[in-house]
Formats: structure tokens, sequence, C-alpha cells
């Protein structure tokens, strides 16, 4: 993800259900060509990637669909931080599976929000795993509510 490679990024995402780096990679890609990440994510998915999710942190994320045109930032889930590692790998996970089930992003990413929830408030690799039964469900319907369309 760096603008050395620039040229190679229509062959990487052509047919790509989804591309989902996070802000500093999809910054340092776009370096020197745009500053706006609505427009990075519009022309990634113009290269034939149908979802384009960039991963925000703290900050949630911004989902671009290309078939209905349609740009949504949506909330973090307010988690109580005790391990990081590899929240954007969660969030990843609960992406696929979210869209898996649904075949709809916006709901994917909603899923991918809620595991990443779940990973970072603990330690380990089985960790979220060990959630009660129907936290997840209860994040999620908590988390409709900070989606907003842009």
């Amino acid at each position: 993800m760096t603008p050395t490679f620039w040229d190679d990024i229509p062959a990487v995402v052509s047919g790509l259900t989804a591309f989902l780096p996070n802000e500093e990679e999809m910054r340092t890609l776009f370096q020197g060509r745009s500053t706006d990440l609505w427009q990075m994510m519009e022309a990634v998915s113009n290269y034939g990637c149908e979802i384009v999710v960039v991963k925000r942190g703290e900050r949630g994320q911004y989902l671009y669909d290309r078939a209905t045109r349609n740009h949504w930032e949506i909330s973090a889930y307010p988690a109580k931080v005790i391990d990081p590692t590899g929240a954007g790998d969660s969030f990843c996970g609960g992406f696929i599976a979210g869209y898996r089930r649904t075949y709809d992003p916006l709901q994917a990413a909603l899923f991918g929000g809620i595991s990443a929830s779940l990973a970072i408030e603990g330690s380990g690799i089985f960790y979220a795993l060990d959630a009660l039964p129907g936290l997840a469900q209860a994040r999620l319907d908590a988390l409709k509510d900070g989606v907003r369309k842009v």
C-alpha cells in the first residue's frame, strides 16, 4: 500500500468483492493523488471492486458500495479496550461472516465492528468466543444507531 505500487492496484482489486484497508494504508497509497477518503474509495471501486471499507479504528469505518453508490459512516462500538491487537483482523473476519450471512455491505460492516469490539475487550485469539450469549446481537442493535448515510 505504497504509491510505488500504484500501477498494480487495478490488477489487485479488479473482481474483488471487498477491499478493507485501514485509513493509514489508504492515505499512503494515494499520497500525492488525493486527500479525500471518499474519492479514494470510489477510485479503488472504479477498478472493479464492489465494496470498499476504510477501517478508522476508534472512529469507526467508512463504507462505499459501488452497486448503490452509497457512502456510509459507521461509528465504532464504544468498547473498553484491553488489547487492541487483532482488531482490524477481527473486523475483517466479522465483515466476511456478515456478508456471507446477509449479502448486505452495511450489515457486514456492522458485523465487523461488533467482532472487533468483542476482540479488543480481552487478550488472546479465543477471548471473543467467550462473550455472553446475546451480547453480539445487543451490540449490533445498538450500533445501528451509529450509522450515517453521507
